[in-house]
């Protein structure tokens, strides 16, 4: 093998190593310590309503709200705990996102690209996470308001 292709292999290989890291990392965030800025966990499912905790920018508690469905509507509080339980996966994917803008981000700005160039484009692979991330959220507020369907 030339000197070049090993420096390529070695470049994919570290590569890897660090999406294979932001992705575990970011598990661990997600899953096991739940940490959910701005999110929701249900506290208490009961046959006719559910009691939801909303969650601060830091990820703790901030205040309680029983959702009760309308007569007739009880598929929405099913609803409503299935995409609470389905905000994990939303912030798993969110944090890789941002680990990853951070380690192009670095690798850019080493490589002598202006950083106003490079935060412009690392925006772009935060910008598809973040939108299903806001969507999602937002899909479990118009549950809690009432509007949704």
């Amino acid at each position: 093998m030339s000197e070049e292709l090993l420096k390529k292999v070695r470049r994919i290989l570290l590569y890897l190593a660090f999406l294979m890291a932001a992705f575990f990392l970011s598990y661990g965030l997600a899953y096991p310590l739940g940490y959910a800025p701005l999110g929701y966990e249900v506290v208490e499912k009961q046959e006719d309503a559910v009691v939801v905790q909303s969650l601060n920018a830091w990820g703790f508690n901030e205040e309680r709200v029983t959702y009760q469905p309308p007569e007739g509507d009880e598929w929405r509080a099913k609803a409503l705990v299935d995409r609470i339980e389905g905000q994990a996966m939303e912030y798993h994917l969110f944090f890789t996102s941002i680990m990853v803008a951070i380690f192009w981000v670095g690798l850019d700005v080493l490589k002598g690209i202006p950083l106003k160039k490079v935060l412009v484009l690392s925006c772009f692979y935060v910008f598809v996470s973040g939108l299903s991330l806001i969507r999602h959220l937002g899909d479990v507020k118009e549950i809690l308001e009432g509007s949704f369907y």
